[in-house]
């Protein structure tokens, strides 16, 4: 199985960084960065500490604007996933990276989302 995760912010490398050393492990495992936090003190420092692996893909979805940031994430993870063409999406879900999953939806690829019903403790809810 294929599996590629979508991470943009800090927090997303810092609860992800297990789940993605374990998929290495296990799978075929493509790892997409957005670029939401850029900054070397928002990203990369975490990537260093934590020992997470470089991003197979790093999108560099900066933007002016709310809408410049998310037509990139939308239109770069777009490329990205039609060229890895993954059998499943991961995603933490609650930022812009998480957009990515619009695009998934549209190649067909089956997305996990880590916190579907996370507060509301029913995994029914998006």
């Amino acid at each position: 199985m294929k599996v590629a995760t979508v991470l943009g912010t800090r927090p997303e490398i810092i609860r992800l960084s297990r789940v993605i050393e374990r998929l290495d492990r296990l799978c075929q495992h493509v790892l997409i960065h957005t670029g939401q936090n850029f900054e070397a003190k928002l990203s990369d420092i975490f990537f260093d500490e934590l020992a997470v692996r470089p991003p197979d893909h790093y999108l560099t979805a900066q933007g002016d604007t709310f809408g410049a940031q998310v037509a990139a994430i939308l239109e770069r993870s777009e490329k990205a996933l039609a060229a890895e063409r993954p059998d499943r999406l991961l995603v933490l879900g609650d930022t812009n990276s998480g957009l990515c999953v619009l695009v998934a939806k549209r190649l067909n690829i089956p997305v996990f989302h880590m916190e579907a019903g996370n507060r509301c403790f029913d995994d029914r809810v998006p």
